[in-house]
């Protein structure tokens, strides 16, 4: 009785034992075929099964529903299979019940998804992320010109015009297959409607830049003032999900309708900055790093604004700011994606100082890395020859070090994928034979790790000497 009591006591969890996927495109349709093979326990996970799709691009059928103890299969009553209202920014769902569903039931479905929308007339774009379960997924897919795959917890294997991706016994497993040559091809995909749009200048918009234009002189303020314009006039959608998500409607017809998904939205206040003689592009951002190239998983939009905002709020959502701790991949203008924040959390940086005592010339190289980086490019990004120099020595003088400047060098400053980094040369000013005894040591806003190295001088608690 008491072992009967106990075995009474023990969750059975439901659990997806396969996953085979079929994969069909003709250039412009992908067909999806996914069979599903589960077994049913006490936690009611399995009693209802969807599939989410939008009826505007997307047909939804479903095959080979099967499920009861072994030898004593049930039947699905027709009522069973029925079309809802979908989850969060999908019209619909094609859903599957199970009436009579028990633990320790054997569980088969397959639903057939036809595809014909902006990203099936792209190319092939199909992925599969999953943890510890299904026990094996299989996906087919043709060898298409151009295919990339990348994939971790995944073997490959080729058989005549296929393409086989089998599971291995891994705790997770990740699979991206994409015709996208690079990131600049994917952001054409993702952004085209939205550069098409923002184009637009209708009268609605121009009044509503001329009222964010009064917030004030500062970009910032006109573009905080726009995007206020936009949360309070708008009813910001959820992001829709598949092709729909960076679909963009013209301005004047989102204006009218008084709704707006976050791309709309996005394009809407990219537009508006444009008006306000603003460069502010849209940048679609991720929480999952493709392995390749890829439309997919993108699902947030910004805009990058250019000018003087202060990090982190550079990159802005008429939503909202990305939080500090979020970890997103954005894709910037010219097809680079970037992390944010950037890989290297911490504020470190260096300075390397040369300095010459007899003729009071110096050199000195700086390399930043996560905050300082960021600083760094905000100091001197943009600027000319002329107006670098003003700015490096205002910074200087700011930090006690007065000089005449030599020459000043600088990596640059808009590729994300090198850490900032810029050299100036100068003669300190005279001052007791152009000697300098305290160590030069720039000022910087943020608190850091700053490695500060001295050559052609001796240092001895901060003071130095020939």
């Amino acid at each position: 009785m008491v072992a009967l009591l106990i075995a009474g006591l023990i969750a059975i969890p439901s659990r997806y034992t396969s996953v085979d996927v079929n994969i069909e495109w003709n250039g412009s349709v992908k067909e999806t075929t996914v069979r599903y093979r589960a077994t049913a326990g006490d936690d009611g996970r399995f009693l209802r099964v969807t599939r989410d799709f939008d009826p505007a691009y997307m047909d939804v059928e479903v095959l080979n529903t099967s499920y009861g103890f072994p030898g004593h299969p049930r039947e699905l009553p027709e009522w069973a299979v029925d079309t809802l209202t979908g989850g969060t920014g999908w019209p619909l769902a094609a859903v599957v019940a199970f009436p009579g569903l028990r633990p320790g039931m054997s569980m088969e479905w397959t639903f057939l998804i036809r595809e014909s929308g902006t990203l099936s007339h792209s190319g092939l774009f199909y992925t599969y992320i999953a943890g510890e379960e299904p026990d094996t997924i299989t996906v087919r897919c043709p060898d298409v010109d151009g295919l990339n795959a990348g994939y971790e917890g995944f073997c490959e294997n080729t058989h005549g015009n296929t393409r086989i991706f089998t599971s291995i016994n891994e705790d997770f497993k990740e699979l991206w297959l994409s015709t996208a040559s690079d990131w600049g091809e994917v952001q054409n995909i993702l952004l085209k409607d939205s550069w098409i749009s923002s184009a637009e200048t209708p009268p609605d918009l121009r009044e509503a830049a001329i009222e964010a234009g009064a917030a004030g002189a500062l970009p910032r303020m006109r573009v905080s003032r726009g995007r206020v314009l936009i949360t309070e006039s708008l009813q910001l959608l959820p992001f829709p999900g598949g092709d729909a998500g960076f679909a963009v409607r013209s301005l004047q017809e989102i204006l009218d309708s008084r709704r707006a998904t976050p791309a709309e939205a996005a394009t809407l206040l990219s537009a508006m900055c444009r008006v306000m003689g603003i460069d502010a592009p849209v940048i679609p951002a991720t929480d999952i790093l493709p392995l390749v190239p890829s439309p997919l998983g993108f699902y947030r939009s910004f805009i990058l604004v250019d000018g003087e905002l202060e990090e982190p709020s550079e990159y802005l959502s008429p939503a909202g700011w990305i939080d500090a701790a979020d970890t997103l991949w954005l894709l910037l203008p010219g097809g680079i994606l970037a992390e944010m924040p950037p890989v290297e959390e911490s504020d470190t940086g260096s300075e390397d100082w040369n300095i010459s005592p007899d003729d009071g010339t110096f050199t000195v190289t700086v390399c930043t890395e996560g905050g300082f980086d960021r600083e760094l490019r905000r100091k001197l990004a943009g600027l000319d020859d002329d107006e670098v120099v003003l700015a490096v020595s205002e910074w200087f003088r700011g930090s006690g070090i007065y000089f005449y400047p030599l020459s000043v060098q600088q990596s640059d400053l808009f590729d994300l994928t090198q850490p900032a980094e810029i050299t100036v040369s100068g003669v300190l000013a005279p001052a007791d034979g152009n000697w300098i005894e305290v160590a030069p040591s720039l000022n910087w806003s943020r608190d850091g790790v700053v490695a500060r190295n001295y050559t052609g001088v001796q240092l001895e608690n901060g003071i130095l000497t020939r």
